[in-house]
């Protein structure tokens, strides 16, 4: 007896089934191992993630961030902290965009509202279409930080000067001794979206 093929459509429904059964899975993990995940910003959504974007004024000119992040497993077991993993987009003086990895932490079992909390947050560049094949991740950014619901006020500890010349251009070379920069800028990361990131990066 020959069996009816369900055909495409047959798949797509087992494809959306098996993506809702999994969302199902990571917000229960989540609300286990991570509730305060729920709480990213200080009121309570059904996703557990946060996103948001800024802008930094250093002297190489203006740069635009987005991030997105969420509660992570990842993490050092040395220095016990509640681990974030996610993706972040830059956007240069020069309109050039890089998408990168994002990690960071806070302190371990943080407040459910976390106002006030500090937060630290790095990233490095994976773009392309073969991401660093050659192991170098530049530009790599470092930001240190307090919530301040729904946003987060940060520094980044000289990142910005470091990985990127006066010109805007990412700094590419070996320069044993280079010494570290002092020029410290300040970024506010506020509650939006990857749209309002695009706006930002477009603005002359």
């Amino acid at each position: 007896m020959r069996t009816a093929r369900r055909g495409c459509l047959g798949c797509f429904w087992q494809l959306g089934l098996l993506f809702v059964v999994g969302c199902v899975f990571v917000i229960a993990v989540t609300a286990i191992f991570a509730p305060w995940g729920f709480y990213l910003g200080g009121k309570f959504h059904i996703l557990p993630y946060w996103q948001g974007w800024g802008e930094m004024h250093a002297k190489s000119g203006r740069y635009v961030l987005y991030v997105r992040f969420q509660p992570s497993s990842r993490g050092s077991r040395i220095i016990p902290r509640a681990n974030l993993s996610g993706v972040a987009y830059l956007c240069t003086p020069r309109h050039e965009r890089f998408y990168m990895h994002l990690g960071g932490g806070m302190r371990r079992n943080p407040d459910l509202t976390k106002d006030g909390e500090a937060i630290g947050l790095y990233m490095d560049n994976w773009s392309g279409w073969f991401p660093n094949i050659n192991g170098d991740h530049r530009p790599q950014l470092e930001f240190e930080g307090r919530w301040q619901n729904p946003n987060i006020t940060m520094n980044d500890d000289g990142s910005i000067s470091n990985a990127f010349n006066d010109d805007g251009t990412v700094y590419r070379k070996h320069v044993r001794n280079r010494p570290y920069s002092t020029e410290f800028v300040r970024l506010t990361l506020v509650s939006g979206s990857y749209s309002d990131f695009e706006r930002a990066c477009a603005r002359p």
